[in-house]
């Protein structure tokens, strides 16, 4: 044995091997932002608890001036908290609220397909009005919102059939069900977006039919991606119902038309039911799956991995708009009070025009 080699009792131990060099899952490529510090939790529970706040000074704004109230509630009411909601979460926008461009076969057959939902959603409350007391009827009266002057009832009908879908799916369709989608799944946000659309109105007479929209809406956006679909079928939808609603203003054609025919009801909806059965059909053919909802987790600044809401993050625009609506709504509750305008009868909720039979 030579006496120079060291036994195994002799001499110092083997040194530990190196630690592992980090993993590179824990650590984004180059050029990538860092992944979010915690899950997304944003809440469309929260989001429609904002919209039923804003849902006072909306009835306000029309009790005081019914096409300039519809107006100011379309705006300040739900585009107005759906862009602060993504742009206070540090998310872009457009991706997020689904406002890309969209493709114009989708869109062309997403507004036949709001055609053919207003048939059905008509003949549907229909059968549901007749089991309702006449008393409810009555009061939810939501054609009253067009006795009113001729130039005032056609500015109604404009901000009914153009400002109102647009305003209105931004939040429902946009921001409440893109929110529960990522959170809980497609088929709840969907769900959510469905319900909160229809409860919101607080109106009983039409709930078959906002039901009705608000799925068929909902899907079209979910579908395709994109929130400009649902806001083609539900601009479709309030200008029929606008325009039926300006043809028998005033003429007791809403009357005549109060109890239609059994056998003209079910026409209206076995005619419309087959048409939107193939309607959308053709635009599922004609839409490529649509991307998982959190793909439009796109945030404004990639430094700051926090999507937790704070008013920090709200730009300046957002601010001077709100500070602007508040300025209208106080300046046209001035110009009534002070008799530049008149006081009209109670004006329907904040929502989509009256769904009323086509004359």
């Amino acid at each position: 044995m030579d006496p120079t080699r060291p036994g195994p009792s002799q001499g110092d131990a083997a040194p530990p091997p190196p630690p592992p060099p980090p993993s590179p899952a824990l650590s984004p490529p180059p050029g990538e932002a860092a992944p979010a510090a915690a899950p997304f939790r944003k809440s469309g529970l929260a989001f429609f608890a904002v919209l039923l706040l804003l849902y006072g000074p909306g009835i306000l704004a029309q009790q005081l001036h019914p096409a300039a109230g519809l107006a100011w509630s379309e705006v300040f009411v739900f585009l107005l908290p759906a862009f602060a909601a993504a742009l206070g979460s540090n998310l872009r926008p457009v991706p997020y609220l689904g406002l890309g461009r969209p493709a114009g076969v989708p869109l062309a057959l997403a507004a036949l397909a709001g055609a053919a939902g207003f048939l059905v959603a008509n003949a549907l409350m229909f059968a549901w009005v007749e089991v309702l007391p006449p008393r409810i009827t009555e009061l939810f009266d939501v054609g009253r919102l067009f006795d009113t002057p001729g130039a005032e009832r056609y500015a109604i009908a404009a901000a009914a059939a153009l400002l109102a879908p647009v305003c209105e799916e931004i939040a429902f369709r946009g921001y409440l069900q893109r929110t529960v989608a990522i959170r809980r799944g497609p088929a709840a946000g969907l769900a959510a977006g469905t319900i909160f659309f229809a409860l919101l109105h607080l109106d009983p007479v039409r709930l078959p039919a906002l039901l009705l929209q608000g799925l068929l809406f909902g899907w079209l956006a979910l579908r395709s991606g994109n929130t400009w679909n649902a806001v083609a079928a539900h601009a479709m939808n309030n200008a029929l119902a606008a325009g039926a609603a300006l043809a028998g203003a005033g003429s007791g054609a809403d009357e005549a038309a109060a109890s239609p025919a059994a056998g003209q009801m079910v026409a209206t909806l076995v005619t419309g039911g087959v048409a939107l059965a193939l309607l959308l059909r053709a635009f599922r053919n004609a839409t490529p799956p649509p991307p998982p909802a959190a793909a439009a987790l796109e945030r404004r600044d990639p430094v700051q991995p926090s999507l937790r809401f704070r008013l920090a993050r709200l730009p300046q625009g957002i601010w001077a708009t709100a500070s602007l609506g508040m300025t209208l709504l106080a300046a046209l509750a001035l110009v009534v009070a002070l008799g530049g305008g008149r006081h009209p009868p109670p004006a329907a909720p904040p929502g989509p025009a009256p769904t009323v039979p086509a004359p």
